[in-house]
């Protein structure tokens, strides 16, 4: 019988980290130093008893095909960057014991087994499990970006049964793991964004909590040096004290892949992901399906009665382009305009109505235009109604010939 995905004994809770740094920046293969290549000598050198271990405690761990173990897809028992890469995973999260190492790629290999998994990736989701979570991308860095919006949810029904609940987001920690290429200088963990806009006093209730312990229980031991960064989006205040108060009490190296965001705090969560990977639902540019416009996307900040000008797309020749632009909160008024690079005069290819500025609410508003001849595009924002608080807006523009 499989084991069940919530049960302890494979999921301990994690133990109190101790309140030494252990230095940890040598224990990547791509800057691996002397001590910890031998320290994955080591480990590699057990992998053949990890392995039989595993085979030992689980009857569908002892199914798989001899040399046919794997983990995220990754030969574990065949030598590889790959594999090298999540040997050192599992060293860097017991800092640097290897025992205890093997110990926990043992147990997770057992709980892949019986779990199931890689078949879990492929799984079909019921309906309220659908439309909260969006793989949108990589981040400047390289990491995969999964966005995930709780305020949408049917909370009664996501979290009524906690074994489906652990599964559901395991499904989808799989499919964001499924985006690393596991390459030596590749990006290694991931990004993740919360959005907490709409969440209601229902995520307060005991079902919540308990769904919430568990799955951090199973990523804690079994998905371990994925987590890259976090960011809570739209977080309420209400959260924020008790959360900073819990966070105190984390080791310096995971409280720093923590980011908390306040309500609309659009401007500092484009410095952390790009404004094409955000959701159009949270302001950004990102949908499903995607608009004609690619590329990265501009971000300007009109002071209040000013005016910000972006150069958002250069036109070689003549050919079509595609432009998208929004206001991320309240209203600003818009202009699209062509520059020619001949130094003829300049056209406007749209622009908002006098009496009609651009709100939020309208999402992202898009065209495109058939240019004749070489320029550039340049988006002009005006926050002309605005007396005191200045206003954050993205657009992005791309040529095709």
């Amino acid at each position: 019988s499989s084991q069940r995905i919530d049960q302890p004994h494979f999921c301990p809770a994690p133990g109190v980290a101790s309140t030494a740094m252990t230095d940890l920046s040598k224990c990547y293969l791509h800057t691996l130093g002397e001590e910890e290549a031998q320290l994955l000598a080591d480990l590699r050198a057990r992998v053949p008893d990890i392995v039989a271990k595993a085979r030992a405690a689980s009857a569908d761990a002892a199914a798989v095909p001899e040399g046919g173990m794997t983990m995220w897809k990754v030969p574990i028992e065949k030598q590889s960057e790959a594999s090298d890469i999540i040997l050192l995973k599992y060293i860097r999260a017991e800092e640097k014991n290897v025992d205890k190492a093997a110990e926990r790629i043992t147990n997770t290999l057992v709980f892949r087994a019986d779990c199931k998994t890689d078949e879990l990736a492929q799984a079909e989701l019921p309906g309220h499990f659908l439309g909260h979570d969006f793989l949108t991308g990589t981040d400047v860095d390289g990491r995969p970006v999964m966005v995930s919006r709780f305020g949408g949810m049917d909370i009664d029904s996501v979290f009524e049964d906690l074994e489906a609940f652990v599964r559901y987001r395991s499904k989808m920690m799989e499919n964001h793991i499924s985006l690393l290429k596991f390459e030596k200088g590749a990006a290694e963990d991931l990004t993740q964004v919360h959005d907490y806009s709409g969440v209601l006093s229902s995520m307060y209730k005991p079902s919540v909590k308990n769904g919430v312990t568990a799955l951090s229980k199973v990523f804690e031991q079994h998905y371990p040096e994925f987590k890259g960064k976090t960011l809570f989006v739209n977080f309420p205040a209400v959260f924020s004290k008790p959360f900073q108060a819990l966070a105190s009490l984390l080791p310096e190296r995971t409280r720093k892949k923590f980011v908390i965001l306040g309500q609309d705090d659009h401007l500092t969560l484009f410095d952390h992901i790009g404004a094409e990977l955000v959701p159009e639902g949270i302001g950004g540019l990102w949908r499903d399906p995607p608009g004609p416009a690619v590329g990265r996307a501009h971000v300007a900040v009109p002071a209040a009665r000013g005016v910000a000008d972006i150069e958002a797309a250069e036109v070689p020749g003549a050919g079509t382009v595609f432009w998208e632009l929004r206001v991320c909160s309240m209203e600003v008024s818009y202009e699209v305009l062509f520059v020619p690079s001949d130094g003829g005069a300049q056209e406007t290819i749209a622009k908002s109505e006098p009496d009609t500025p651009l709100k939020a609410d309208d999402g992202i508003v898009c065209g495109h235009w058939f240019a004749k001849s070489p320029g550039k595009v340049v988006v002009r924002f005006k926050n002309e109604a605005a007396w005191f608080k200045k206003r954050t807006c993205v657009c992005r523009a791309s040529f095709k010939p």
